[in-house]
């Protein structure tokens, strides 16, 4: 059994920093391990060392994720971490979310394991298992603090499995929140059969488990019309990739994780200015030579022009948006909106790419 180099990631509250007036408090480390910490490393024994604890305000995340982000993750790289806990969250929504995307950040690091832990109604498994990354796993809890004791044996046995090189069984198995992740396995029967056994005891009212679980996506409210446009104040944004020049911003082609808003307050055109595009979803060619087929510039000075709407805000919001994770591209969706109801913004126009 080899031996675990172990991240602990925790909010504000269980690193011992502080309560809500702490909320606002920067991604940091403290090298070992503090609070239920100390009480996990007890569990994992000889088999892991808990080497550094990472935190992270929970209003601080909200609102910097991404700088957070970047932070942990140097951390658990800079420590050489394999095996990253975030949690136990119980039923706290706002920790739950960081855990999950935390972990997610850590996903594609190399033989890194991620472990998370949060009650089953937390709304941080609804990311969790958008993401459905192979390596991030997430143990129920309690819905408070009461169980922590319980989550953290959990955790812990989780922990000693992935440390003696034991393949993790399915979720039904091995008491874990299943994420939508399908492996090839061996069975007895072929498909057909188990497809027959299943209806079979569907029909005797007797339990059964699917193999392919359905998924309801979210329905999203039809946002209701402006009333007055000819008051309106307007904005443009896109998911097209259409961004400043040299992307100095550091956007990726696919499974981009930010947004950004640039000046348009002198332009009437995209056209011959210095923009760049980076998708990968759709040959760029045509957007890079006419950026208005993404962001509508020149068409919106005529309308503003002729007083179809009032003004048009001096900026436009952009990402890309190909191959992103669902819940990645939901909490740009939500920064973005919330910075453009600040900015007294009453409609976007947004043009599919």
């Amino acid at each position: 059994m080899s031996q675990l180099r172990v991240m602990h990631f925790m909010n504000q509250f269980f690193a011992g920093i502080g309560g809500e007036d702490k909320a606002d408090t920067p991604a940091g480390l403290i090298v070992g391990q503090v609070g239920a910490g100390k009480r996990l490393q007890e569990l994992l024994g000889k088999s892991a060392e808990m080497v550094v604890t990472a935190y992270c305000g929970d209003d601080y995340f909200a609102a910097h994720s991404r700088q957070a982000i970047d932070a942990i993750r140097k951390i658990a790289q800079d420590h050489k971490v394999s095996l990253v806990v975030a949690g136990p969250a119980f039923s706290s929504g706002r920790y739950g979310f960081s855990c999950a995307q935390i972990c997610h950040a850590m996903a594609d690091l190399p033989g890194l394991v991620c472990v998370t832990a949060m009650h089953p109604e937390n709304p941080g498994l609804e990311t969790y298992r958008q993401f459905k990354d192979a390596n991030v796993y997430a143990v129920p809890t309690a819905k408070s603090a009461a169980g922590m004791g319980e989550a953290l044996a959990k955790i812990a046995r989780f922990a000693l499995k992935i440390a003696s090189g034991s393949e993790i069984g399915p979720s039904a198995e091995e008491d874990y929140i299943p994420r939508g992740v399908r492996k090839d396995v061996w069975m007895a029967k072929d498909g057909a059969e188990r497809a027959v056994d299943m209806l079979l005891a569907k029909l005797a009212a007797k339990p059964f488990l699917t193999e392919i679980p359905g998924e309801s996506p979210e329905t999203v409210p039809i946002a209701l019309a402006i009333g007055g446009l000819a008051k309106a104040r307007i904005a443009l944004a896109t998911s097209s990739g259409v961004i400043a020049k040299g992307n100095p911003d550091n956007f990726k082609a696919h499974k981009n994780v930010q947004w950004k808003k640039y000046s348009i307050q002198n332009l009437d055109t995209m056209k011959n200015t210095d923009w760049d595009v980076l998708h990968s979803g759709y040959n760029n060619i045509f957007m890079k030579d006419n950026p208005n087929f993404g962001i509508p510039l020149d068409a919106s000075r005529r309308l503003e022009s002729e007083g179809a709407f009032a003004n048009l805000y001096p900026y436009f919001y952009t990402t890309s948006g190909c191959n992103a994770s669902v819940p990645v591209m939901q909490q740009l969706g939500r920064e973005m909106v919330s910075d453009m109801k600040a900015e007294k913004i009453d409609g976007v126009i947004m043009v599919s790419t």
